[in-house]
């Protein structure tokens, strides 16, 4: 789609609800707008796919895998699916769907200003474990974990400065379930490929580990691993392993080199690597915010300095403690915040 073509969409109403407000990315399954919800007045984002003219029979079924998947899904690292539907273009009928708008920037636009601290890493890297031991819970395999579909969040939760959300389900696979492609169809992103989906051989959740921990890779050192041309970044990594430098400390490369086995069976389970990066068997550090202030807001947070303190001692195991410390604080402040609010009722009641 142009963007004259999706600019003149703006304004038009889907569903007697859904009113477009501007294009704000387009891709080879659809566009993506900036909408109001007219009925909740809350800013949401629309997926609105191409019609069916322009979409083979795989498009098609990936389409409405898409649809299916995000419909079942619930968890606070997925963008949640809101509704969807169908709307009448000139140009024929589009399905779409409506999500949680995220107005933050990608992963991979991040990393273009270089590589992030292992704090920040190894917050991100706990979100995005958990969001895919719960997808493979279900059965799925993501197949596309990469930076383009990675987002970042201002919006904090369960002890995280910053949320992360993992979107794109458009090429996700039910492990057990029907094939949607011809044999030896490579589908996935090639810089972050598996070496089994490289060599067209039964993918598995290991997968979806093997992509993480090459995206992990990059967060930590600012360069990609497998470069170059789709062809030589494919088959790279079926030559050699990827590099974890000696500047990445101990435990990220005992951990990025597991996940990044050639061999499935000896890649750790997406909870694992999720209890890792939260301080567990294999300890890394904890998180300190994202984004352009995040080294003013290390400095002026007291516990993100003793955590810093701790790292550079070679003491990893400080995440539960600043997670838990985060915890308590906000109970004993809400606590007395009930206390204040009980006795104000108490003192007005008695005059």
């Amino acid at each position: 789609m142009s963007l004259a073509t999706g600019s003149a969409r703006a304004d038009t109403v889907l569903a007697g609800r859904y009113r477009l407000v501007r294009l704000i990315g387009t891709g080879g399954m659809g566009s993506v707008y900036e909408a109001r919800d007219e009925h909740t007045y809350r800013a949401v984002a629309v997926k609105m796919f191409a019609t069916p003219e322009r979409m083979t029979t795989a498009d098609r079924v990936r389409q409405e895998r898409e649809i299916r998947l995000l419909s079942m899904l619930s968890h606070p690292g997925l963008i949640p699916l809101y509704d969807a539907g169908t709307h009448d273009f000139e140009d024929g009928p589009h399905r779409y769907i409506v999500m949680e708008l995220i107005a933050d920037a990608t992963l991979l636009r991040c990393l273009a200003e270089g590589p992030l601290h292992n704090y920040e890493v190894a917050d991100l890297g706990a979100q995005l474990a958990d969001a895919l031991a719960y997808v493979h819970s279900r059965g799925i395999v993501h197949r596309d974990v990469k930076p383009a579909n990675i987002l970042l969040s201002d919006e904090g939760a369960s002890g995280f400065v910053r949320t992360v959300k993992l979107t794109d389900f458009g090429v996700a696979h039910f492990v057990d379930g029907s094939r949607l492609t011809n044999d030896g169809t490579i589908i996935g992103t090639a810089a972050y490929l598996s070496p089994e989906q490289v060599a067209g051989e039964p993918i598995s959740y290991a997968t979806d580990v093997y992509s993480l921990g090459l995206v992990l890779l990059e967060a930590l050192t600012g360069d990609q691993e497998y470069s170059g041309t789709v062809i030589e970044a494919a088959l790279a990594r079926l030559r050699r392993d990827p590099h974890v430098p000696d500047s990445v400390a101990s435990e990220w490369r005992e951990l990025l080199t597991l996940m990044t086995s050639r061999d499935p069976a000896r890649r750790p389970t997406a909870v694992a690597v999720a209890r890792a990066l939260r301080g567990g068997s294999t300890q890394v550090t904890g998180p300190v915010p994202l984004g352009p202030e995040r080294e003013v807001r290390r400095r002026e947070h007291r516990m993100h300095r003793a955590a810093h303190r701790h790292a550079r001692r070679g003491t990893f195991d400080v995440v539960r403690r600043w997670r838990r410390r985060n915890v308590l604080a906000a109970s004993a402040t809400a606590l007395a915040v009930a206390a204040a609010c009980v006795g104000c009722y108490v003192v007005g009641a008695l005059h």
